[in-house]
């Protein structure tokens, strides 16, 4: 017999600068808000979830202070940060 088990949801921080704090849920105080999401999910999908826009070059992404992919699966307890790229002359 073969028992499949479940991951647990993990928790993790996400913190939207600039004009992406709009992708926010409604009454965020702050910068920043909890979520919840099924182990295994990438940041894209936790930023498509909100329509934040995450494609490379048009948003950076640091986790836990690094930068990262938004094809890297979140880890329960991760700090998500999210800016809009910046272009400058």
């Amino acid at each position: 017999m073969h028992i499949v088990r479940e991951a647990a949801p993990v928790r993790v921080e996400l913190k939207l600068f600039a004009t992406y704090r709009r992708y926010l849920p409604p009454h965020t105080a702050g910068n920043a808000c909890h979520v919840t999401v099924p182990a295994g999910t990438p940041v894209v999908d936790l930023l498509a979830e909100l329509g934040v826009p995450s494609q490379r070059g048009v948003s950076v992404v640091l986790i836990n202070g690094h930068d990262a992919s938004p094809d890297r699966v979140v880890e329960d307890g991760d700090v998500v940060a999210v800016f809009p790229a910046l272009a400058g002359g």
